[in-house]
């Protein structure tokens, strides 16, 4: 079976969305106030470095809640972005997050969601286009379903020999409280990729303690034991009093998509299985201790303990924080940390310093850090993790607001290091409703 790839050209997308606008009106409960929220980004990006040429883009993104409020009968749900860059390998890139029309009301029992859609609160899987469907037994738990195929969000396409299936068990409650369960099926090309269960929770008691965390248990035959347990993280933390609390973290698991190396392996039948450890086996536990001794002064200390078992790339940091907002008043606030990185193979020690000042409707602000772990996107479209020695970077900030509907955002950043130096500059203009 040979996957069907569909690119969707914008007049397409175009008819989708007017057509998912014309079924939320028509079954729309007459009567009702028309609901309207929605946001509205213009920004422009530019980048020259040494020996480089311009790189020049700009973006549009546009999100919108529509006709019912959420939970009070049909709402549609749209946020869209389109990229274009001004450049040989440029061109337009039209990036569709959520395009759905959906059903929840208090008056019902049942739920529905059509189109494109993020589950990664309810199963844990991503995007997915398709439906999802839920009847609710009691009033803050949720039971359902969902079927549908991979929607590629940088390629604006299809892919129909990439299907998702699954069933879910979701628990709402009062306070943000959040537990859930999916079983979750992905074949690609009609060949199992995975199998798991997929739970997240977030339980808050009181102001005293908070926990998050999320896990994946693989069921597949062809996984061994060592590897079910293939995500966890949770993190927790503790209000001693008004001015002490502490937080513990641990997180281990896939660090990229499984579903990249099913593609490389496809393309590449030599390449040997122990490959798959660097989907796996990346662990960071750590714990902070914060400290609040007069209002707005925030002072903490963390250790943490991170691995890579891939890269051999062990870090034993310590870090060092400290903020202190609004200053006696003044408008003028502060901000640094201090990180220091010991072990085989560990990173370089790393800072930032940032200071800003509230003129009002302005804010202004300037830092200064040395970082070295970048996250780029390469020509393939998968994020990698470059390591970049000896990089400072100054950068100026302002935000201004013109009223409660329209303000703007700009920035300057320039990058330095040994042997390069690149200028930076980001424009935002943004719209609300």
């Amino acid at each position: 079976m040979v996957p069907l790839k569909i690119n969707l050209p914008l007049k397409i997308l175009l008819s989708i969305l007017i057509f998912i606008n014309a079924a939320v009106f028509l079954t729309a409960e007459p009567g009702n106030e028309f609901y309207l929220k929605g946001i509205f980004y213009q920004d422009w990006m530019g980048l020259k470095g040494d020996n480089a040429d311009m790189y020049n883009r700009i973006s549009s993104r546009f999100r919108l809640t529509f006709w019912n409020k959420p939970g009070d009968g049909w709402t549609g749900d749209f946020d869209l972005r389109n990229r274009f860059t001004f450049n040989n390998k440029g061109g337009n890139q039209l990036i569709i997050y959520d395009a759905k029309v959906i059903f929840d009301s208090l008056k019902s029992k049942f739920f529905l969601s059509l189109g494109q859609m993020n589950l990664y609160d309810t199963a844990g899987i991503g995007e997915l286009a398709g439906i999802l469907g839920g009847y609710k037994p009691f009033k803050n738990i949720l039971v359902g379903g969902y079927y549908g195929i991979e929607p590629d969000l940088y390629n604006s396409r299809l892919d129909s020999g990439y299907k998702k299936y699954g069933g879910f068990v979701k628990y709402s409650g009062p306070g943000a409280k959040l537990v859930s369960l999916s079983f979750n099926h992905l074949s690609y090309e009609g060949m199992e990729e995975r199998i798991y269960l997929h739970s997240s929770l977030y339980l808050p008691y009181k102001r005293l303690l908070f926990l998050f965390g999320t896990a994946e248990y693989e069921l597949a035959d062809n996984i061994t034991k060592e590897d079910r347990l293939s995500r966890l993280f949770f993190n927790i933390r503790l209000n001693i009093s008004k001015k002490i609390n502490i937080t513990g973290s641990y997180s281990s698991g896939r660090g990229l998509d499984y579903h990249r190396f099913l593609v490389e392996k496809d393309e590449n039948k030599v390449l040997p299985l122990s490959e798959i450890e660097r989907f796996y086996y990346n662990k960071i536990f750590g714990i902070r201790l914060t400290f609040k001794p007069v209002k707005n002064l925030r002072l903490s200390f963390s250790r943490k303990e991170s691995e890579r078992i891939d890269e051999e790339i062990q870090n034993h940091t310590n870090r060092f924080s400290l903020s202190y907002l609004n200053i006696l008043r003044s408008g003028v606030s502060f901000t640094a940390n201090y990180n220091m990185n010991r072990g085989e193979n560990s990173e370089s020690d790393s800072y930032y310093i940032s200071t800003s000042r509230n003129f009002g409707r302005l804010n202004a602000n300037i830092s200064f850090s040395s970082y070295f772990n970048s996250l780029y996107i390469l020509d393939k479209g998968f994020p990698e993790i470059t390591y970049i020695p000896d990089r400072r970077t100054i950068s100026v900030s302002l935000f201004y607001i013109f009223n409660r509907y329209i303000a703007v955002s700009t920035e300057y950043a320039y990058l330095f290091q040994d042997n390069y130096r690149e200028n930076r500059v980001f424009v935002r203009l943004i719209l609300r409703k």
